[in-house]
């Protein structure tokens, strides 16, 4: 059985790692905070201090990492993974990161005679569908391990294409926030009550879009630099995308205003205030 390395126990390291000692695998695990460390080791995971200790002590490592720039963390300087990289060794970012930092990896792994998969996820009522990019040969190296993790799992295609589906997905989800946001605010406005829209009419909305409590694991922060990404390669590949460009523009916004662990639910409050400063100007007309 294959020797694992998880780095990164946040909200979906956590649950890697658990899941596989709970398989049997051995674990190495890291991250910044003891007490996600701390709880890793009470399920039997052994603990490490820096990443180059977990590539030194495992065959596959799962980066569970929120972006581009902590995977580039992980990666570089003298106690990184690449400076403790040998053949054989692969490397799984399982985390939403900019496809041009995966194909980057790859490449250097692939001149160590090692190799480095895209494997990002997305959370559905069944589980975690997982969207994997890279090597055919790699891919089947990772497919028990990810078939742990998974309920549905998918070779797309080349490294970065994993991300490029999970970035199409995040495209999709931030345009639902938005309009939902948008039509329960126009809904309270015109004196219906919001909640048919999800009580009779059935459409799966969460109930944080009513409310005035936003706190939690900080997802918008994370969705904003999805978009950003999506941005990004828009640019890169000369695709028009005027839709996401008005979302990102909404996500902006609120996570300006925002706490730093506020999830997706608070993009009501951006038409909230657009609705409010209309109210206002209204008023101002008529005096």
């Amino acid at each position: 059985m294959e020797k694992l390395g998880v780095i990164g126990l946040g909200n979906i390291g956590s649950r890697f790692a658990e899941r596989l000692l709970n398989t049997g695998y051995p674990v190495t695990a890291l991250d910044t905070d003891p007490e996600k460390m701390a709880a890793a080791v009470a399920l039997g995971a052994r603990p490490a201090s820096t990443p180059g200790e977990v590539a030194a002590d495992s065959d596959i490592i799962l980066l569970c990492l929120p972006g581009s720039h902590a995977v580039e963390n992980v990666m570089e300087g003298p106690d990184g993974i690449m400076g403790h990289l040998r053949a054989g060794h692969l490397i799984v970012d399982t985390g939403t990161t900019h496809p041009k930092t995966d194909i980057h990896y790859s490449r250097r792994c692939q001149d160590s005679d090692a190799g480095l998969i895209d494997a990002p996820i997305t959370g559905r009522s069944k589980g975690y569908i997982m969207m994997v990019g890279g090597r055919a040969e790699d891919f089947a190296k990772a497919e028990g391990v990810l078939t742990c993790l998974s309920y549905k799992l998918k070779h797309i295609g080349p490294v970065g294409h994993g991300q490029v589906l999970k970035l199409m997905n995040q495209m999709v989800l931030a345009g639902q926030w938005a309009v939902w946001a948008e039509a329960i605010t126009w809904a309270a406005k015109a004196g219906v009550e919001p909640r048919l829209l999800r009580d009779y009419l059935e459409f799966p909305v969460d109930e944080g879009l009513f409310g005035d409590d936003f706190h939690g694991g900080g997802t918008l922060a994370l969705h904003y630099k999805d978009l950003g990404y999506v941005l990004d390669l828009a640019h890169e590949i000369g695709a028009a995308i005027p839709v996401t460009n008005v979302v990102h523009e909404a996500f902006k916004a609120t996570k300006n205003a925002a706490a730093p662990d506020w999830t997706q639910t608070g993009i009501v409050t951006y038409w909230r205030r657009l609705n409010e400063s209309r109210r206002g100007g209204r008023r101002r007309a008529r005096e």
